[in-house]
């Protein structure tokens, strides 16, 4: 077997299994620190255990996003953390209150 094709090969068996491993690596991350976000927590608290969200949805900024309904009062902000390499969307919210401080959690998973 020439080198090109040796390439070829160990090519197509190992970006399938980076992208799985990378896939499944963001998953891991966001469940661990979305463990830690718990009801009362500031958006500092938040972003300390889970980065810097994907989005941020308000009432001004509308993201229909995983067929929950928008962000009404006493929600006033919504906090997206996307897994951008999933094969089916997964996603966790966090519902911030006008005070700052965390109101609600969400996971979900989209076909």
């Amino acid at each position: 077997m020439s080198t090109t094709a040796k390439i070829i090969v160990v090519s197509v068996i190992l970006v399938p299994l980076l992208y799985i491993g990378a896939c499944s690596a963001i998953s891991h991350q966001r469940d661990r620190g979305f463990a830690q976000v718990k009801e009362g927590d500031t958006e500092q608290q938040v972003i300390a255990a889970m980065g810097e969200p994907s989005d941020r949805e308000t009432a001004s900024n509308r993201l229909a996003k995983y067929g929950l309904p928008e962000c009404q009062a006493p929600c006033v902000q919504r906090l997206w953390y996307l897994n951008k390499l999933g094969l089916v969307g997964e996603a966790w919210s966090v519902e911030l209150d006008a005070s700052g401080h965390v109101m609600h959690t969400d996971h979900v998973l989209s076909p």
